[in-house]
């Protein structure tokens, strides 16, 4: 709970329509941002108003020190980027050009929606230097990227701010996003099931089974296998490849089916057996294409660190292209499925054209979306009406108890503590050296049962 810092608790259903509620969070944050860009503690609250013995006089003693200081001077703050989902990106900045109706679908481009020498399907070379272009005149400083109806976002405002370090997440892009059709579609195919909504013939499938479902437990048995032998732990891993996986026109994985870690790992299985199929057919041939491709763009970026090599970026561009551009194939030979090109496609080639400034592998939301959920935990834990308040305050609780903690086992004044026994603080009091001792929690000895035989004692015979 330590890595991340959370800002403020509100309920859904007390949230004003619109972007009032959210614009109030946000300003505050502009604020808090501008004065870690100042270096000091102010001297007025985010409203203007002065601190004094009567509004927070802990803070205004406060007022005008550094906020933290370093071996050569005051430390200041800097903004570096924004990362999230599209969605967030679009709600948060009142974009215009994302991926609504709206004909520009990029904030960061000049890709269209529609067929044409800026189509966002187009991943080649020549495309991508049209889209991207020269930005300069009204695209950078005109009012066409926002919102012409709503107001500014404060986010805007944050000192240092660039609209080209708000980028996508490889989280909600590639694994939550391109993958979710690129799997299931991959194993419709090798499954042997009709294709398309004119339910094409199949071709043979690579695992033997007369009927459908058992061909779907030895595809599972195979994927469970191969995550054995390259030691993804279990909880990377789905359970099964269920049948509603490959089921409809244009399948999909949902996020409650797999989680983004799963389908992750089974890019590198699924790649290796639509490579055995590779030279079947030209449908063959484009979907290992595809699937080889993102299995080493993945490769490429797990053997770099937070910053990546020009080769290595260069590398993992390629595959992205390359993939990409057969999935770009794939659809216009099967327009009536399975493969689909969504324009989440179009945000994995900024990512991998714009990896030199940051490897998308390691700057994630994976960590987020889990503080989220163990914020949603704690949240759920408190009294509705209380809940905002409550879970912050445990949250704070729960952070410096931790922080502490660290803070102590760095300095050598304790030891590593052991798992904790179930039962609560007294029951570990009370167990001994060999970790026995009183299980319930409440400081109760255990209660001594006396077995007593069931039924009436059988008579002597005779």
């Amino acid at each position: 709970m330590d890595t991340r810092l959370l800002f403020a608790v509100v309920k859904h259903s007390e949230m004003q329509a619109g972007h009032a509620t959210l614009y109030c969070f946000y300003d505050l944050l502009q604020w808090s941002f501008g004065q870690l860009a100042s270096g000091i503690y102010p001297a007025t609250d985010h409203a203007g108003v002065p601190f004094g013995p009567g509004h927070h006089p802990q803070r205004a003693r406060l007022a005008g020190q550094p906020l933290a200081r370093g071996p050569h001077g005051n430390l200041l703050g800097a903004w570096c980027e924004l990362r999230g989902d599209w969605e967030f990106l679009r709600d948060a900045l009142n974009l215009t050009h994302s991926y609504g109706p709206g004909e520009r679908i990029c904030h960061l481009c000049r890709a269209t929606r529609t067929p044409g020498p800026l189509h966002y399907c187009d991943f080649s070379r020549e495309a991508l230097e049209r889209q991207r272009g020269t930005m300069v005149g009204p695209y950078c400083t005109g009012p066409n990227r926002w919102e012409s109806n709503a107001p500014i976002s404060p986010l805007c405002k944050v000192a240092g701010f660039s609209v080209w370090r708000c980028m996508f997440d490889m989280m909600h892009t590639l694994d939550l996003g391109v993958l979710q059709r690129c799997v299931p579609a991959a194993l419709q195919g090798l499954l042997g099931l009709p294709l398309g909504q004119s339910r094409r013939a199949a071709e043979r499938s690579l695992w033997v089974g007369a009927q459908k479902e058992k061909r779907l437990l030895a595809a599972t048995a195979d994927y469970k296998a191969r995550a054995r032998r390259a030691g993804v732990p279990v909880s990377s891993q789905v359970r099964r490849i269920a049948n509603r996986w490959v089921a409809g026109r244009f399948p999909i994985i949902s996020m409650e089916q797999a989680k983004a870690a799963a389908l992750r790992a089974m890019v590198p299985w699924i790649a290796e057996r639509a490579e055995e199929r590779r030279g079947s057919s030209r449908a063959a041939l484009l979907r290992a294409r595809v699937l080889s491709g993102f299995a080493a763009m993945d490769q490429v970026y797990r053997g770099q660190g937070r910053f990546m090599d020009s080769d290595a970026a260069e590398a993992a561009k390629e595959h992205c292209l390359d993939a990409l551009q057969a999935l770009a194939e794939l659809q216009g030979l099967f327009p009536d499925g399975p493969w689909r090109l969504q324009p989440k496609a179009h945000a994995l080639v900024h990512l991998a054209c714009d990896a030199a400034l940051g490897n998308p592998r390691v700057a994630h939301c994976y960590q987020d979306e889990d503080f989220v959920g163990r914020i949603k935990e704690l949240y759920c834990s408190c009294h509705g009406r209380t809940a905002p308040r409550r879970a912050l305050q445990r949250y704070a609780l729960g952070a410096a108890l931790q922080l502490t903690a660290r803070q102590e086992l760095l300095a050598g004044r304790r030891a590593p503590r052991a798992p904790p026994l179930k039962g609560g603080p007294l029951a570990q009091q009370a167990a001994g050296p060999s970790g026995h001792g009183i299980k319930r929690g409440r400081g109760r000895p255990p209660k001594q049962v006396v077995k007593r035989p069931k039924g009436r004692p059988r008579k002597p015979v005779g």
